[in-house]
């Protein structure tokens, strides 16, 4: 899916903190973490440093309109938290029902990384949302302060960088497979390469949320591959695939 309108300038960033939690929306008591976020947690993130309220911001940043990928920068692992929540279930706001213990999962950085660090890239349908976001990241002013899936995980923008259209390499349904550096939509894959070619990758694949309805209900979910220690991915893909100046990897976004 694309975005309508002629292509606006490209907006990267870097996002980093000491750890990470992205509940995956498949699981309930115990709070499970994708490695990476989904691409509605970007849209809430970018949502939150340009200043948006909660539950405003799904139309302006949906599939319709916003371009959004995500990669991972850093070998990340992960560690299982019991954490106590007050018992609420009979309206025990006060405590008076006592508490419960939930697994949570952590991301943390492989060591000897002392960050998790994640790549963003944004493009929208109104070529003046990134170039504002822009301004703000360079001045380092937030919306609202950024943090990695949990307000417990705070988080840093580094590397703010703004790239017209005319300074990218666009390829559209490419012949050849291309090292993809971002996490991929199952769904855009022409076809898996020969395990030769993926010798010392390891390969993750998960369900993702892409897109919300206004009332907060899913609308689009695909599977997402991605590699373990984020390294890049030689992949056929459908569709169109971006390339920084003087990058050797390319980029894909979280759409179907």
């Amino acid at each position: 899916m694309a975005v309508k309108g002629e292509k606006g300038p490209l907006l990267v960033f870097d996002l980093v903190g000491p750890m990470a939690h992205f509940r995956k929306f498949y699981t309930n008591s115990s709070s499970l973490s994708y490695p990476l976020p989904p691409r509605t947690v970007l849209m809430g993130l970018i949502a939150a440093l340009l200043g948006y309220e909660r539950d405003t911001y799904y139309e302006e940043l949906g599939l319709e309109r916003a371009r959004i990928g995500v990669a991972l920068r850093t070998p990340v692992r992960t560690v299982i938290q019991v954490v106590n929540y007050l018992f609420t279930k009979n309206e025990g706001w006060d405590g008076s029902q006592g508490h419960t213990q939930i697994p949570l999962e952590l991301i943390l950085p492989k060591p000897p990384e002392r960050r998790v660090g994640y790549r963003v890239y944004f493009l929208h349908a109104d070529p003046e949302l990134p170039q504002e976001l822009y301004k703000q990241l360079e001045a380092g002013e937030y919306g609202y302060p950024p943090y990695l899936g949990l307000t417990e995980c705070p988080a840093r923008v580094e590397h703010p960088r703004l790239y017209g259209p005319e300074e990218l390499e666009w390829v559209h349904d490419p012949v050849e497979a291309l090292p993809l550096g971002t996490a991929v939509p199952l769904s855009r894959l022409v076809e898996l390469p020969p395990l030769e070619r993926l010798a010392g990758c390891r390969l993750l694949k998960d369900r993702m949320p892409l897109d919300f309805h206004p009332d907060r209900r899913l609308e689009s979910i695909a599977e997402v591959l991605w590699e373990a220690e984020g390294r890049p991915l030689s992949l056929r893909v459908r569709g169109e695939a971006f390339r920084l100046p003087g990058e050797d990897t390319y980029g894909v976004f979280l759409e179907p």
